[in-house]
């Protein structure tokens, strides 16, 4: 009974036909052979060598893709020693070749072009350059928009190339440090309030006019007033009266030739001049208002009580 169990139990054990009688006794040594040559010869060196060769594939596949990947990305930045593509890093700062895209903020102590090439800043909505100070609230902002340019600030300052002042704007008042200021237009300067000039001037060929369409117009200084055309004369047109007043000193009127048009005539009384030519010569009468009108040269320089006309 026990030789046909031990028969049974081992029958088809080691890869033997079912049908062939096993023989009676298999040594463990036996056994292993008979098991590797079932499997196949890759699996029969060892699993741990495998799993070590399959790994080191892996790693070798993925610095080459490592290794790809970089050199994709070196071509596509164009990188070089000196910088990425159009950006070279040089001594001063860093040297933009082409057009460059800021797409938020720009942060930089100096912008400037290339020698002998110009510099162009574009923006679709507006430019901003805003300067401050760390730890302070105020600012100086310049605003370039699409139909004008606004400045924020404390002072506005323009300078030459030499260094010297041309233009300076505060809220207290505008300098401009030049010879002469030229305004070329139809409508000239408007003044609001007042204008502070130790010349004014028309520039050759050109009249000079001096003009308020609604209000009075007033010339005031502190010692003296001069009028002065060298080559025409000067004409004051206003639509009421003109009036010259001096406080302490004296209006003199200085010409060869003084002549006062459109003064009235006072009726001759008596002693009328036979002689027609006698007609062309006045005399100047003033009334107690201060009108002036003309009367006979051999006349009394008065006017009668009923005057309507002259003295009115």
């Amino acid at each position: 009974m026990g030789k046909e169990a031990t028969a049974s139990g081992i029958r088809g054990w080691g890869c033997t036909p079912t049908g062939d009688p096993p023989p009676a006794a298999v040594s463990s040594d036996e056994r292993a052979n008979t098991n590797s040559g079932c499997l196949p010869p890759v699996l029969t060196r060892g699993w741990r060598r495998t799993t070590l060769y399959g790994i080191l594939v892996f790693l070798l596949l993925l610095v080459c893709l490592n290794i790809a990947l970089t050199l994709w990305i070196i071509s596509a930045l164009r990188l070089t020693m000196a910088g990425i593509g159009p950006i070279k890093i040089v001594k001063e700062g860093i040297q933009l070749e082409g057009q460059a895209w800021i797409v938020d903020n720009l942060i930089a102590s100096t912008i400037m072009s290339q020698i002998a090439r110009p510099i162009t800043l574009h923006s679709y909505r507006n430019f901003t350059v805003l300067v401050s100070e760390p730890g302070r609230k105020d600012y100086s902002k310049m605003l370039i928009k699409r139909d004008s340019i606004e400045c924020s600030g404390r002072a506005f300052q323009i300078h030459d190339s030499r260094g010297n002042d041309v233009f300076h704007a505060s809220r207290e008042e505008v300098r401009i440090f030049s010879e002469s200021l030229a305004v070329d237009g139809a409508g000239g300067v408007v003044v609001k309030s007042a204008l502070q000039s130790p010349v004014v001037r028309a520039p050759p060929g050109c009249d000079l006019q001096l003009e308020s369409l609604t209000r009075r117009l007033d010339i005031r200084a502190p010692q003296s007033i001069q009028l002065e055309s060298r080559a025409g004369g000067i004409d004051i047109t206003s639509h009421n009266n003109i009036k010259l007043d001096s406080i302490v000193g004296a209006i003199k009127i200085d010409a060869p030739n003084i002549i006062i048009s459109n003064l009235k005539e006072a009726p001759v009384v008596e002693n009328q001049q036979k002689n027609p030519r006698a007609r062309k010569v006045y005399q100047l009468c003033a009334c107690a208002s201060g009108k002036l009108f003309l009367a006979a040269p051999d006349t009394i320089c008065a006017v009668q009580d009923n005057d309507t006309e002259l003295c009115r």
